[in-house]
């Protein structure tokens, strides 16, 4: 019977897929349990699944032996490794403590990682129709929200300037803090949704945003501003941490596409409405820079309302409460979680920096997307100097000209849908599956040209002798080229890095993407002041131009990088 047990216990193996290795139990982790008179291996590891992404299987490392005692069981150690299982024996037999919780064999057998069926209620994509709708639309509202805070600020810059008698450096620093806050946050709200699924996230961030935000409004110093402006997007950008999880969480593999567009137009249509909010509501309350706050508050609390009427759409976190018993709407109390959290916060703050230097393909998309979405931000400063100073336009009248590249966004979100439709699907037909991750870039390519030519269009029309509406056009290239090379690049990685490695490719490019986006508007000003209109646009210009390369070479050579690839990713 022992030569048995051996022989079971050299065959079975974990799989730990949230690190993406193979590895084998070995046998001097377990121990014989006996029932009456029969000697019996213990059961399989049974792992509850945290990851809010991927639903990949992990358990914590439990080692705390006190915990084990109180219990009234004894503890076998497991090898040092970053997930383990720990099997005890107590009186009655084998049991299994599972992220704290205790469980028998027969209730074991029970926890399935997977639905009982493909009809149950419980899986999100069996939702009824209007059910996913609330759910996709809630995160783009959130992303709405969050991004219109950013240019809703924009029109306040000079009366802040005024009512606190400071520079336009230091009247710009608010805004440049809270774009930075987005690249922060996520870090701390991936990891925390791992254990205690989306939902929670999403309660938690809003209602810290208003807070934070209605300080801000009412602050009279410069100093607490600032500070509260970081911590406002820090702590409101969770949702740009588990949205686009939610999203895949509800919707089939064939509309997933058509659901993820409304969730990234809705943060790309904050920074283009923005400025025309703030300047009408600071124009019609006697050019008070406060209305700025109260107007994203006014926008963000019927957000965070109805955000009470979410239900988690995590299967792992589902499936955990359904085994557990937690009652819906609790959060369970899982021990070991404080250990779990900080080795999970450590691969969040790690994995996506070492992607960021390390991984060529990661690195010049990153690049590529962040100065794109670096010069919507720098066009916050740009927009205001050039209408004003050229053609003397006022607040309201500068609010208007972001509609050219609106315009652009709707023309970027088509052609995606395009070439989705068509070359996309002609590739899946000639390979008979899934085309190479490289088909993706369709949008990214034509993007690649319209960028430079919105931005020397720009550059070079604003004079006194040529109509406004010239360069208020030059919106539509540049809009269209920037919100193409983000759709078109974000699809591209996460086929590339699949459900291992995508969350944390895309959290390089969020880091980068959001660090220019608040660096740009500091030194734009000064550029422009320097050089001059057509010589400071130029030069973003000529850097568009430099990097025009980037999606043609990944859609010729991408295979060959692929496979150089230190991390998994797609074979296709």
């Amino acid at each position: 019977m022992h030569d048995d047990l051996g022989t079971w216990l050299e065959k079975y193996q974990a799989v730990d897929k949230n690190e993406g290795e193979q590895y084998h139990l070995p046998q001097r982790q377990y121990s014989i349990m006996t029932m009456g008179n029969h000697t019996k291996p213990p059961p399989p590891p049974t792992v509850l699944s945290s990851y809010a992404d991927t639903d990949s299987i992990d358990c914590a490392e439990y080692t705390n032996e006190s915990m084990m005692s109180d219990a009234g069981v004894s503890t076998t150690r497991s090898p040092s490794r970053a997930s383990s299982y720990k099997y005890i024996d107590d009186n009655d037999g084998s049991s299994c403590i599972i992220h704290g919780l205790t469980y028998t064999p027969s209730r074991l057998s029970s926890i399935n990682n997977d639905w009982d069926s493909p009809s149950n209620l419980e899986n999100p994509h069996n939702w009824p129709l209007w059910k996913k709708i609330f759910h996709t639309a809630l995160p783009a509202l959130y992303g709405f929200v969050l991004t219109i805070g950013t240019s809703a600020y924009v029109p306040a810059i000079p009366f802040i300037m005024f009512h606190f008698k400071v520079s336009r450096i230091i009247a710009i620093l608010p805004l440049a803090l809270y774009t930075f806050g987005f690249t922060t946050g996520p870090l701390i709200y991936a990891p925390l949704s791992e254990l205690y699924g989306r939902r929670i996230v999403y309660w938690i961030s809003m209602p810290l945003f208003l807070i934070f935000t209605a300080i801000c409004g009412a602050t009279n110093s410069v100093h607490v501003l600032m500070i509260m402006r970081f911590l406002a997007s820090f702590t409101g950008s969770g949702a740009l941490a588990v949205g686009a999880g939610t999203i895949l969480d509800i919707w089939d593999r064939e509309a997933q596409s058509k659901a993820a567009i409304s969730y990234i137009m809705a943060p790309f249509l904050g920074p283009c409405l923005g400025p025309l909010i703030g300047a009408y509501v600071i124009t019609e309350n006697n050019f008070d820079w406060r209305w700025s706050m109260w107007i994203v508050m006014l926008i963000g609390s019927p957000v965070a309302i109805m955000s009470i009427f979410m239900q988690e759409t995590s299967k792992s976190q589902i499936m955990y409460k359904k085994a557990s018993g937690t009652v819906e709407g609790k959060i369970p109390h899982k021990r070991g979680d404080t250990r779990l959290f900080i080795r999970k916060l450590r691969q969040a703050l790690s994995r996506p920096f070492h992607m960021m230097f390390f991984e060529p393909l990661v690195a010049l998309l990153s690049i590529y997307t962040g100065f794109a979405f670096a010069m919507l931000f720098s066009f916050f400063a740009s927009y205001n100097f050039v209408f004003l100073v050229v053609y003397h336009f006022n607040q309201k009248q500068i609010g208007f000209t972001f509609l050219g590249i609106l315009v652009g966004f709707i023309f970027a979100v088509a052609s995606f849908s395009l070439f989705d439709n068509t070359l996309y699907r002609r590739e899946c037909a000639r390979v008979r599956g899934i085309p190479a991750p490289e088909h993706r870039l369709y949008t990214a390519m034509l993007g690649s040209i319209m960028l430079p030519i919105g931005l020397f269009w720009f550059a070079w029309t604003p004079r006194v002798t040529v109509h406004w509406i010239v360069p208020v056009l030059a919106g539509v290239p540049f809009g269209w080229g920037t919100l193409g090379i983000f759709i078109s690049s974000t699809a591209y990685l996460v086929e590339v890095y699949q459900v291992t490695n995508s969350a944390s490719a895309i959290a390089a490019n969020g880091i980068l993407r959001y660090t220019l986006g608040a660096a740009f508007p500091l030194f734009t000003i000064q550029l422009y002041t320097s050089l001059g209109i057509h010589w400071a646009g130029s030069i973003f210009a000529f850097l568009s131009l430099f990097l025009t390369p980037v999606p043609w070479i990944f859609f010729w050579k991408g295979k060959l990088l692929r496979a150089k690839s230190s991390y998994d990713t797609s074979l296709a």
